[in-house]
């Protein structure tokens, strides 16, 4: 098996499996806001004034919260590139939803790393994969 091959099958695999979906499935809260975006790719910018600035790859500024968890909550919620999400207005229930998130990701992580040492057990490479599967099933870990 190559590591293309590899990368194929874990993608196919956490398809046919389904993804969780950030914020829904983390979710219990019942009070949002609604949070406009661009519907493109979304990366968390500098730090200014004690507020994180969401920007675009090409630098234009989104949107600016005053925490990192919820610069990371607005993230993984954009997985498939809204024009909207919903946020809880509860910044309680935000820090509830990426903290059961991540360790979620986490595991996934996990179970493409030890798969990919069963397979390629001389191979260093498996972050670079866990990042290519990553980037093409559009999942963000921060």
């Amino acid at each position: 098996m190559s590591e293309k091959e590899f990368i194929s099958s874990w993608i196919s695999r956490l398809t046919s499996e389904g993804i969780k979906n950030f914020p829904r499935d983390f979710i219990a809260a019942n009070n949002f806001e609604k949070i406009n975006l661009p519907g493109k790719t979304l990366l968390i910018g500098e730090k200014f004034f004690d507020r994180y600035e969401i920007i675009t790859p090409d630098g234009a500024s989104v949107i600016h919260v005053n925490n990192y968890t919820t610069a990371k909550f607005i993230l993984y919620a954009n997985r498939n590139k809204p024009d909207s999400i919903l946020m809880p207005a509860d910044e309680i229930e935000i820090q509830k939803a990426v903290h059961s998130y991540e360790p979620y990701i986490d595991s996934i992580i996990k179970r493409i790393e030890k798969d990919y040492k069963k397979v390629f057990p001389d191979d260093k490479n498996s972050k670079m994969i866990v990042n290519e599967i990553f980037r093409q099933l559009n999942i963000v870990r921060v």
